[in-house]
């Protein structure tokens, strides 16, 4: 059977009319999103569970008057819904136009599918950081007592950002906290890829920093979703400086506040952590000085009441002492005419015991007791052997002398 392709159009314009008259709920992931005159044009696509290779594609209308109908009903959640990379339930009604091909017109979002997508996205990325054992490994990292140099990582025209910046600049303290800015974006398809770069950097100087901190202001929860991705998330856990976050959301935590070092509600939060924190140090410092100042006082004190002590004791001491000295000298001066005498005694006694001796040993008592001294020409003479025929000799006795000739 031959067609043109008008006419093969309408058939399959008829066949879907006829097969698909009721409105369809169906599930994937938006792929793009394209704005023209209030519309929204979107990409949708499906992926292969384990090759992540795209299985189907088709294009989707919301019009205008479906979109303002969603938004009241939906809220913000809506724009947080229509955004690259997000998983959507969308009701639709199938719409073949011989021009234009095939198109889904939404109807209907239902934002409690997309919440449940991002929870089981959310828990798989707890389950494989634990199983990995990095999900408490920035929280080991030293968080220094005073925090001065931070690496920003936050949208450049954030309101949280100016928050914090103006929270931290006028601190009540006067500290000064130099706050150094990677502008990345914080929602989005693009946040991960974005802030894993910034981190990647810092990373490279990270001897210039005490800390990373991640500021976002508040949002709808699917807003957040960028931070329960296993990648980011796994960068915080092993970046090698302690990660502090305030992504600015009071009820629910997302992964990477869990894997952060400390995480904070919002972005004046965490500037008030790291001014608090700083002046807990500086209170400290103050407390340990007026410490140190109070022992030194009380130190200086008792040394100086051991000194005095001291001083007496050496004083009294130095009295006794001369005293004792002097009552020794007064026995001493007593007794010397007394030692003297006896010396002298003594010495005379000594002198007299000698003079008897050398009496008694003089030549002229010994001659007296019987004794003869001979002289030869003047000299002693003390053996024969000096003695020859013919000399002249001369014997000394107690009464007199003689000159003898040796025969």
């Amino acid at each position: 059977m031959k067609y043109s392709l008008l006419e093969l159009n309408n058939y399959i314009r008829q066949v879907l009319v006829l097969n698909f008259s009721e409105s369809l709920w169906v599930s994937c992931e938006i792929a793009q999103v394209g704005y023209s005159r209030g519309h929204y044009y979107l990409d949708l696509v499906e992926k292969d569970t384990l090759t992540d290779a795209i299985a189907a594609k088709s294009q989707a209308i919301l019009w205008r008057r479906d979109y303002l109908r969603l938004q009241v009903e939906l809220g913000t959640t809506l724009d947080s819904l229509l955004r690259d990379g997000v998983q959507v339930l969308l009701k639709v009604k199938v719409s073949y136009h011989e021009a234009y091909g095939l198109k889904f017109i939404i109807e209907e979002i239902d934002p409690a599918y997309t919440l449940g997508q991002l929870e089981i996205k959310r828990q798989q990325t707890i389950l494989q950081l634990r199983k990995e054992g990095l999900f408490e490994q920035n929280k080991t990292k030293y968080l220094p007592p005073v925090l001065q140099r931070i690496a920003v990582l936050s949208s450049e025209t954030a309101a949280g950002l100016q928050d914090y910046l103006v929270q931290t600049k006028q601190n009540p303290y006067g500290y000064r906290i130099d706050n150094q800015l990677f502008p990345t974006s914080m929602q989005g398809a693009n946040v991960e890829k974005e802030m894993r770069s910034r981190l990647a950097s810092i990373a490279r100087r990270k001897d210039n920093f005490d800390a990373v901190i991640i500021i976002r202001g508040g949002g709808a929860r699917l807003d957040l979703s960028a931070f329960d991705g296993y990648e980011l998330c796994k960068a915080i856990a092993e970046f090698p400086l302690p990660v502090l976050t305030g992504i600015g959301h009071d009820s629910d935590e997302t992964v990477a506040d869990l894997t952060a070092h400390t995480a904070l509600k919002t972005p004046t939060a965490t500037a008030d952590f790291i001014i608090n924190r700083n002046a807990a140090f500086e209170g400290e410092m103050q407390y340990l000085g007026q410490y140190i100042f109070r022992n030194a006082a009380q130190q200086i004190k008792s040394a100086e009441s051991e000194i005095r002590q001291t001083e007496q004791v050496l004083h009294y001491a130095a009295k006794s002492y001369l005293r004792e000295r002097d009552s020794e000298l007064r026995q001493v001066k007593k007794d010397i005419p007394a030692a003297v005498k006896f010396r002298l005694f003594a010495a005379r006694q000594q002198l007299k015991t000698m003079e008897k001796a050398a009496e008694l040993l003089s030549p002229a008592a010994v001659l007296k007791r019987g004794f003869t001294l001979t002289e030869k020409n003047g000299k002693i003479v003390r053996s024969t052997a000096a003695l020859e025929k013919g000399d002249l000799v001369v014997t000394h006795f107690g009464d007199g002398k003689r000159e003898l000739v040796v025969r």
